[in-house]
């Protein structure tokens, strides 16, 4: 891995790691996205400098290119997404006290609103799109549109929410489309940061926890 790549690299890398972890200890799940939440976001920091800029355009569009993205999420769910394995859907207010559940509910509203967007959107449209169009990615405009990088991240993007990929493939072809409109990192991210902030409070409010789960592993 070169130099370049890491800062786009190494978050998702750690991310999967945790993530891998969670999945053989699902009861531990909110718990153990504390350290995930932190320690990624470190990552973020450390090479923040390293990075293009985050900041988002055309703000209020992309906000609303996140309401289409939860309202897809969410409504195609029953048609689409067929769970052979098992989702671990934990409501944290039965699980703990009211204050400690209240915690880390607040730590998994900020991982998964903020530390998640940036993290994946650097590694699949920030790394990988240009990656495919040129090794030496760097040198390859953000948001530059080729089909092969374009329906290729995509697929991975879909690929990497599991048993939902049905709905990762239709809102990631969303975001993609943004993405190129926009050529802004930034812009993507806080359409994917707004989708996922407004399915965790979709949770929180129909007690539908299946969103914020993850796949039990299979067991012999």
């Amino acid at each position: 891995m070169t130099k370049q790549a890491l800062p786009f690299v190494a978050p998702l890398l750690l991310f999967m790691l945790f993530l891998m972890g969670e999945s053989w200890c699902p009861e531990q799940h909110y718990l153990l996205y504390v350290p995930k939440t932190l320690c990624v976001g470190a990552v973020i920091l450390w090479y923040w400098r390293s990075l293009p800029t985050l900041v988002p355009k055309a703000a209020i569009l992309s906000v609303l290119v996140g309401v289409v993205g939860v309202i897809l999420w969410v409504k195609l769910d029953p048609w689409l997404v067929h769970y052979d394995q098992p989702l671990i859907g934990r409501n944290p207010f039965q699980l703990y006290s009211a204050t400690e559940a209240w915690s880390l509910f607040a730590v998994r509203l900020f991982g998964i609103a903020v530390v998640v967007p940036i993290t994946e959107e650097l590694f699949w449209r920030g790394f990988l799109m240009r990656w495919l169009i040129k090794e030496d990615f760097t040198s390859v405009p953000i948001g530059t549109y080729t089909p092969l990088s374009f329906y290729v991240t995509t697929a991975f993007f879909a690929v990497e929410h599991g048993p939902e990929w049905p709905l990762g493939a239709i809102v990631g072809l969303v975001y993609g489309v943004w993405f190129i409109r926009t050529k802004s990192l930034g812009s993507v991210m806080l359409a994917h940061g707004v989708t996922n902030l407004l399915l965790a409070f979709y949770c929180l409010q129909t007690n539908d926890w299946h969103f914020l789960s993850i796949v039990a592993p299979a067991h012999p």
